[in-house]
């Protein structure tokens, strides 16, 4: 994955807090909590909607009370004159919904289109009938109305600008509810630049990322949004939020330690908390946690500010009514480490919001974050006796920057070090005992004393492990967790190792061997084929200029396909060229990667070349990686062929 350039972390670091001209000086509560629709599409119905109101009530408790029905609830054509719901969806109508929902102590909203028609599902839109549509939804008993930016008739506005259409027709439907509605701006595609102006429009919340489609349920995407945001909130405010778009929990796409940083991230920023997933299938220990939630609604109504950022690892403060502040360590990249925070002088009292754990600090905020994870400390003056912060890391990496996690080798001994460091340094630690839990079936042994008497303020205890999985081990991730249990209390860390098999010894094909990572323009990369078309198993025989391989790799460019070689190989080789697939189209550039270094690069080929000899030194390596770059100029027709690709080892 990409690492957030030194340019835009210094961007988000120099932002400064605006004061909010327009917003309540007092909030009427914190960002909305609940339900969208989004995920059904069109095949949203009032049962439905129903069934997924009886889960979210169950949440409400926690704050979740809007149930937000997105596009395709409406009828295709007006009746009357007035909006309608679809009568086949909603047979009993939208009052009778809010009616039911507002039963069970929910509240209802709805998307309605600031142009000639709504996003999806052919409804109307509300241009030109925003006084008529607004009195009727509040006849039905709408509580909040979401204002979806399309099908805007420009040729209406001539001399306009996007941005100053907007400022006609958004604050056109806000005044049309009045203020017993809440009114959400949604510009997905940011060309309106609410972040500017939508404290004047009295909009509730407005979309601050610059994607033109739903937010994608993927880690890398989620990341992508929350930096966009980050450069938007310095404009929110109480009763203003900026909405970086839904909770992604429940759909399937990330782990749940990433769903957790999503939340994380999203309560922060004082972001609204609004679920795709069928909130009965939203994990409770992601979405349910009342500490967490209760960061997000604040009612100081602050997002956080990003404080420091090297590009991979990230430390957010919130400040907090009361004067505590939320601290919140987000690791961005492929593997634990260690991130810090330093607070001013004095003895602190921190506690991770999501394990519980409390302890005290005099300054030295740090925690062993997992790869892609991030945790929460609450904050504040010392009122307790509690044990002092432990950092406790497992399997650090060896320098700071080291994206990949921990490889290892199935029924191959490894060692691995764990630390533990008394960083709150507010009093000493005793009688600390380190134990490190590995998968069912590996073997772990300390090959140094894993107990120690005492362990001071500041000071550094640290086990050798031997750690082998057992032969056979499926190559994936697998997570280690190391526990500092002392007296009074305990502490734990936890990292992901990979388990990767390397090459034999002699020659062998890349096609045969099982990669680390592949990254392909279009369509996975394939196998003893070429690319071929989206669809995986869908490439033909790799060819070319007329000339077929039986084996190799079939990529589009750009692509990355990468090798756990253990430092046994010594060279790569293959035949590079563009597949005759494409015609004479096409271009791309074949490099091989040693680790960190280049070591081979074909120069740019082209359709119309035959292939080309690429052989490399990859003595040592750890990695290796075969690299097709996009020749320069655009991606089409870049289908590359690394023909007859091989590795030889020791």
């Amino acid at each position: 994955m990409r690492k957030l350039t030194a340019a835009a972390a210094a961007a988000l670091l120099t932002l400064p807090f605006l004061p909010s001209p327009g917003a309540a000086a007092t909030p009427a509560g914190g960002p909305p909590m609940g339900w969208s629709s989004r995920s059904l599409g069109c095949s949203v119905s009032d049962a439905s909607v129903r069934r997924a109101a009886a889960g979210l009530a169950a949440l409400a408790p926690l704050g979740y009370r809007l149930v937000l029905l997105d596009d395709c609830w409406l009828a295709p054509q007006r009746v009357d004159g007035a909006l309608a719901p679809d009568p086949a969806r909603f047979p009993g109508g939208i009052k009778a919904l809010a009616d039911h929902l507002h039963g069970l102590g929910l509240r209802l909203g709805l998307s309605l289109s600031a142009g000639t028609k709504a996003c999806s599902g052919g409804g109307p839109g509300s241009y030109r009938n925003e006084s008529a549509d607004a009195e009727l939804v509040r006849s039905w008993g709408v509580d909040h109305v979401k204002y979806d930016w399309c099908n805007i008739p420009a040729a209406d506005f001539p001399g306009q600008n996007v941005q100053q259409i907007a400022q006609t027709l958004y604050p056109r439907m806000r005044q049309a509810l009045g203020d017993s509605v809440a009114f959400a701006m949604n510009n997905e595609d940011g060309s309106t630049v609410p972040w500017l102006w939508a404290k004047d429009s009295g909009a509730v919340t407005w979309r601050t990322n610059v994607y033109n489609r739903p937010l994608p349920d993927a880690y890398s995407s989620m990341v992508d949004v929350w930096e966009t945001n980050q450069l938007r909130v310095q404009y929110a405010g109480p009763g203003n939020w900026a909405d970086p778009d839904l909770i992604q929990a429940g759909r399937g796409g990330m782990t749940e330690a990433e769903y957790r940083t999503q939340f994380t991230l999203w309560a922060v920023g004082a972001a609204p908390l609004v679920l795709q997933a069928d909130p009965a299938a939203a994990p409770k220990t992601v979405v349910a946690n009342p500490k967490v939630i209760a960061v997000d609604q604040d009612s100081l109504g602050a997002p956080a500010r990003l404080v420091r950022s090297d590009g991979w690892y990230h430390v957010l403060v919130k400040p907090l009514d009361g004067g505590d502040q939320a601290v919140v360590l987000f690791n961005e990249s492929n593997r634990a480490t260690t991130v810090a925070h330093r607070l001013p002088a004095g003895r602190y009292r921190a506690e991770e919001l999501w394990s519980g754990q409390v302890a005290t600090t005099t300054g030295e905020l740090s925690a062993h974050v997992p790869a892609h994870g991030a945790v929460m400390y609450r904050v504040g003056p010392s009122r307790e006796q509690a044990p002092p912060l432990l950092t406790v890391e497992t399997d650090p990496p060896a320098f700071l920057g080291d994206d990949r996690p921990g490889m290892l080798e199935p029924g191959k001994e490894r060692e691995i070090v764990t630390r533990v460091v008394n960083s709150g340094a507010t009093a000493r630690v005793r009688d600390l005992r380190v134990t490190l839990a590995v998968p069912d079936g590996w073997k772990a042994e300390a090959r140094t004393p894993a107990t120690r008497s005492r362990l001071d303020a500041g000071e550094t205890f640290t086990v050798t492990w031997a750690l082998t999985p057992p032969a056979g081990t499926e190559p994936r991730a697998y997570d280690l967790t190391t526990t500092a249990a002392f007296t009074g209390g305990t502490a734990t860390g936890t990292a992901v190792v990979a388990v990767a098999q390397g090459p034999g010894p002699g020659r062998t094909y890349l096609s045969d061997l099982s990669w680390t990572s592949a990254k392909n323009y279009f369509g996975p990369v394939e196998r003893d084929t070429s690319n071929g078309d989206k669809a995986a198993g869908d490439g033909r025989p790799l060819t070319i200029e007329g000339v077929r391989y039986a084996k190799g790799l079939g990529a589009h460019a750009p692509a990355d396909i990468e090798f756990y070689t253990g430092g046994r190989c010594r060279s790569v080789e293959f035949t590079a060229g563009i597949d005759d697939e494409v015609g004479a189209a096409g271009s791309a550039g074949f490099e091989v990667w040693a680790d960190g270094a280049r070591v081979a690069y074909s120069g740019v080929l082209t359709g119309a070349q035959p292939g080309k000899k690429v052989t490399a030194s990859v003595s040592g390596a750890r990695f290796v990686r075969l690299v097709a770059t996009n020749g320069g100029d655009n991606a089409t027709s870049d289908h590359a062929d690394f023909a007859d690709a091989a590795i030889t080892c020791d």
